[in-house]
């Protein structure tokens, strides 16, 4: 694999993480499911480097200083984009729990039945959480 494949892999990878990064940070819902797509399809095409990324780290040294510094640094910006991308989605996992577990006390039948009980006691598990 030359120089210029290996800029391609890398800049493909740190921009569908950037990607998935944006969208998350906006909310944009409707985006989502092809950010998530793009950014797993570019993940798949770095582990499939022969070695994974250590392979690709190791072919990373025998290019040019300025070569090698450049990729290396569109790789741990790629990194970063990702832990916090998995941070954006357990928070949004997180916020998407609590919206639902309100509006379902929210609701009507989350008083008491018609028998006098409490209907939804029991019914979420996220209730002891706020």
């Amino acid at each position: 694999m030359n120089l210029q494949n290996v800029q391609a892999l890398v800049e493909q990878v740190a921009q569908a993480v950037m990607q998935l990064r944006v969208t998350l940070e906006n909310h944009e819902l409707p985006g989502l499911e092809a950010a998530i797509v793009n950014s797993q399809m570019a993940l798949k095409g770095l582990e499939a480097h022969p070695g994974g990324v250590e392979g690709l780290r190791q072919l990373i040294t025998t290019f040019p200083a300025d070569a090698q510094k450049q990729l290396n640094d569109r790789l741990e910006e790629a990194r970063s984009n990702h832990q916090l991308n998995s941070d954006l989605i357990r928070l949004a996992m997180q916020r998407n729990a609590a919206l639902q577990a309100f509006a379902a006390q929210s609701s009507a039948g989350a008083t008491y039945s018609s028998e006098g009980g409490v209907s939804f006691m029991g019914g979420g598990q996220l209730l002891g959480k706020f």
